[in-house]
């Protein structure tokens, strides 16, 4: 037996469709807007900033970010993919140190396209592929081949006394398409921080 449905009834299941997906009747979190910082994680890691003792390893504006100002030692979760690093394109995020910390960047590649990460010159034009760091060993292996999903890799750097630099992903042509954040050494900063980049 075969049942035939009307287009009127079809256009009305399509339209409560769409109306039920409109009202937000999705149980998924919003999806991060480009350019924009985790508010959710932001926020917390604001809270934990206060809450904690002067003396203890901070957080510092992002669940990306942890300050020890007892070494002077930065620790950042740098996450690649899809074609943005920490939810950020096109220099949407910037990432500042004090002068002379020490850096550990864990680097953790979550896109299905090899990525990979250099410190670049903050001046110029952006590089077409890695291959040229701006501060020596300021990158992760394979920087141009670029690491499969699930890779990680840890960079370790000095920071300079100051400097404008740029993050990018090393692979040919990923920059260029916007895979990139701003590095900024301030020998002003108390701290690191790492958000939006201010216009």
């Amino acid at each position: 037996m075969t049942f035939r449905i009307g287009s009127d009834f079809s256009r009305a299941v399509l339209i409560a469709a769409s109306l039920g997906t409109a009202a937000g009747c999705s149980n998924r979190a919003p999806e991060p807007s480009r350019g924009a910082a985790p508010v959710a994680q932001t926020a917390s890691a604001a809270a934990t900033v206060a809450a904690q003792p002067v003396d203890s390893p901070a957080v510092a504006d992002s669940g990306y970010l942890k300050w020890d100002p007892a070494t002077k030692t930065v620790t950042f979760s740098l996450v690649a993919g899809p074609f943005e690093f920490n939810h950020f394109t096109s220099g949407g995020g910037t990432l500042t140190v004090p002068a002379g910390s020490t850096n550990v960047w864990n680097f953790s590649q979550n896109d299905g396209t090899p990525h990979s990460a250099e410190v670049a010159s903050g001046t110029g034009p952006l590089p077409n592929s890695g291959g040229d760091p701006a501060i020596p060993r300021a990158y992760t292996n394979k920087v141009v081949e670029g690491l499969p999903q699930g890779a990680k890799d840890v960079i370790r750097i000095q920071a300079p006394a100051s400097g404008n630099y740029r993050i990018i992903c090393g692979v040919p042509g990923h920059a260029l398409s916007g895979m990139w954040l701003w590095f900024k050494i301030d020998p002003a900063a108390k701290m690191p921080s790492f958000g939006a980049t201010k216009k």
